[in-house]
Parts: C-alpha cells; structure tokens; sequence
C-alpha cells in the first residue's frame, strides 16, 4: 500500500529557511525519506519517529502539518 502524503519542514534561523521535504519511501512503508532538494541529497530513516526526532535535534520546524496528494 503506497502512503500518499508529504511534510515541509522548515530551519528558519537563516535569512532565507532551510526547506526539506519528508515522505514514506515507496519501495518500504516503515521508512522515511528526508529529501534535501539544495543538495540533492536523500536521507533514508527506518520510521517516522527516528526522521521526527532528527529533524527536531537540528531546529527545523514542521509547516501546516502533514498534506495529502491526491490520485
């Protein structure tokens, strides 16, 4: 079953915030996928609590909760 939703997570103690994007990974549902769209770079986490609390310890902030894509 595929999950289909996103998060935003913002580091706005630069001028110009830090943007991530989190979601399940599509191959595993257990995981999450911290995607870092400046660098090109995807971190893969085992659960979403282990992405949350990473997150969290580097000062990024959640915006407007979780969004849904709609098929």
């Amino acid at each position: 079953m595929i999950q289909n939703w996103y998060e935003i997570w913002v580091d706005e103690s630069t001028e110009i915030p830090y943007v991530l994007f989190v979601c399940p990974n599509a191959t595993d549902t257990n995981e999450i996928l911290i995607i870092d769209p400046k660098e090109n770079k995807i971190e893969n986490m085992p659960n979403y609590e282990m992405a949350k609390q990473w997150l969290c310890e580097d000062e990024y902030t959640l915006v407007n909760g979780r969004m849904t894509i709609d098929d």
